[in-house]
């Protein structure tokens, strides 16, 4: 038999087994948190940013260089046309306030040195010009305005030179009275020249170097053309036949 004392202590020792095994098994369990996958999601790519601002680091980005501009386009250079020789030989009244008066000297101012008048449109011949002063020898001898007459070269040499990548210019004047116009173009044996009269009107003299008239007649037909046999100045020469006209030709060298 067993003593009261022990079978007390093993029941006390089976409570406190039972009561820990009891507190073991209901003491809250923390149950395992799920974990949730996130759905994927493709990264977005960074829009680049567009900024009206210079560039902070201009050296990490590589310059482009700047075109050559375009050359210009040259335009052919104008002709030059020097005077060598004008000589007024006649002059026609041009005033509006006609008659115009012939004066003894070449002075407005006096009234006393009248010695003639002429009638608007008339014609004279000129002897020699002072300080916008005619010297004429009609008539009435004296002096007249040079502004009260129109008036041109009678006697004119103009030598004329194609500019770079021009190969024909016009040529335009008038007579007025006597006179001749000579144009003076130096050109190589070779080339072609041709004149053509623009006109219907006068054509020109084409004389060589050597002195000799290529235009067979003054009654030459336009245009006429020809290949030059000798380098030297050729000479393009109008001849007034004591009338005043206008006259207009083309001189094309090629």
């Amino acid at each position: 038999m067993i003593p009261l004392h022990a079978s007390w202590s093993r029941f006390t020792g089976c409570v406190a087994l039972l009561a820990l095994v009891a507190g073991c098994s209901s003491a809250p369990q923390s149950s395992p948190v799920a974990t949730v996958p996130s759905p994927s999601v493709s990264p977005s790519p960074i829009a680049p940013t567009v900024s009206d601002s210079p560039i902070a680091n201009p050296q990490s980005v590589p310059t482009q260089p700047n075109p050559e501009p375009a050359a210009p386009i040259s335009a052919p250079s104008k002709a030059s046309r020097t005077v060598e020789k004008c000589v007024i030989r006649m002059a026609k009244v041009n005033d509006p306030e006609s008659p115009l008066n012939v004066r003894s000297s070449p002075n407005a101012t006096s009234k006393d040195n009248i010695v003639g008048q002429l009638g608007n449109g008339a014609f004279v011949e000129v002897k020699d010009e002072q300080n916008g002063w005619f010297r004429i020898e009609d008539e009435t001898p004296g002096w007249i305005a040079k502004s009260k007459t129109e008036n041109n070269c009678g006697e004119k040499i103009e030598r004329v030179e194609f500019g770079e990548g021009q190969d024909e210019i016009q040529i335009v004047d008038r007579f007025i009275g006597v006179g001749t116009h000579t144009y003076r173009l130096n050109l190589a044996k070779g080339q072609r020249l041709t004149v053509t009269s623009d006109r219907g009107g006068v054509f020109p003299m084409v004389i060589a170097p050597n002195g000799k008239n290529l235009v067979s007649s003054p009654e030459q037909q336009s245009p006429w053309t020809g290949e030059l046999t000798e380098t030297g100045d050729y000479k393009l020469m109008l001849d007034s036949n004591y009338k005043g006209y206008q006259y207009a030709f083309s001189v094309n060298v090629r």
